[in-house]
């Protein structure tokens, strides 16, 4: 079954909502640009950006190749003891696993909780004119965006069997590309991707204060528990998610856009500074001058 599918559409709802209130917003404040909003810069970013992230590996430091190759050989290890870890999840008491999953790891994977916050993100940096919180929505709704369509690629590709579709336990049931069956889609984790996004996102923004990043990557973590706690992935499908969540959530944040420079400005017959908020090498300027 497709539990991504409302997620999808729940981002469109989003985005349209936020592209509605951003007009309405511009019309009340005079302002028919509103700097940093959701406008006709921030919607054509979606391809540049996404030319950017499939191209990203090209201008890979050496660093980054490590790590890659890190997340590689670590994925290749787990799938030798994706079905010992099963069977580890697989005895564990039951306790109040069931409602605490029915309740919050399951809809928190499906952004039934964080679409609405990073809505609210925006109305309220709308609201009290600040850019910040805008930019984390906007961040949060286009990578997730991304998150959601490189993880049904996956899925489609591979055709995973989930740890409860095989009796006995059998991690190495793969039915390879297809597009019409949505039961064996455990490869790679939608829930964990969706919930590491979320963590990159708000982590990475603010990074500064400490306990936000411990939070969100902290809820992430208990979402990829979650998914092999509840049978529905294996080990190295949880895995695989959450760094993909990771490096696509990261990437948009680390974009260039909406980013605000101060520069002195001198004339003949005035002096002052100058404002230029930035978004996909479009910079559009607001000086403020004393004669």
């Amino acid at each position: 079954m497709n539990t991504l599918k409302p997620s999808y559409k729940s981002l469109f709802l989003l985005l349209l909502f936020l592209w509605a209130f951003n007009g309405i917003h511009a019309q009340k404040q005079n302002d028919s640009t509103l700097h940093c909003g959701v406008n006709k810069s921030y919607i054509t970013s979606y391809w540049t950006d996404a030319k950017g992230l499939i191209t990203s590996p090209i201008h890979w430091s050496t660093g980054e190749w490590v790590a890659a190759g890190g997340v590689v050989a670590t994925t290749a290890i787990l799938f030798t003891q994706d079905e010992n870890i099963a069977t580890y999840f697989r005895g564990l008491p039951e306790g109040n696993f069931e409602q605490n999953n029915k309740y919050f790891y399951d809809p928190f994977g499906k952004m039934y909780y964080t679409l609405p916050l990073m809505g609210a993100f925006y109305i309220y940096g709308a609201a009290t004119h600040k850019t910040k919180p805008k930019v984390v929505a906007m961040d949060f709704v286009k990578a997730s965006l991304y998150s959601g369509i490189i993880v049904t690629i996956i899925k489609h590709a591979a055709h995973r069997h989930r740890p409860y579709q095989t009796n006995p336990l059998n991690s190495q049931l793969w039915d390879g590309p297809s597009t019409d069956d949505w039961g064996h889609t455990s490869f790679a984790s939608g829930h964990t991707i969706m919930a590491f996004t979320f963590a990159s996102v708000i982590g990475t923004h603010y990074k500064k204060t400490i306990w936000v990043p411990i939070l969100t990557y902290g809820l992430a973590t208990l979402e990829g528990y979650s998914r092999m706690r509840a049978d529905k992935h294996w080990a190295s499908d949880v895995f695989v998610g959450a760094a993909l969540g990771y490096a696509i959530g990261t990437f948009v944040v680390n974009q260039d856009h909406c980013k605000l420079k101060v520069s002195p400005m001198m004339g003949s017959n005035y002096m002052g500074l100058g404002f230029s908020y930035s978004f996909n090498k479009a910079p559009t300027k607001l000086s403020l001058q004393q004669n």
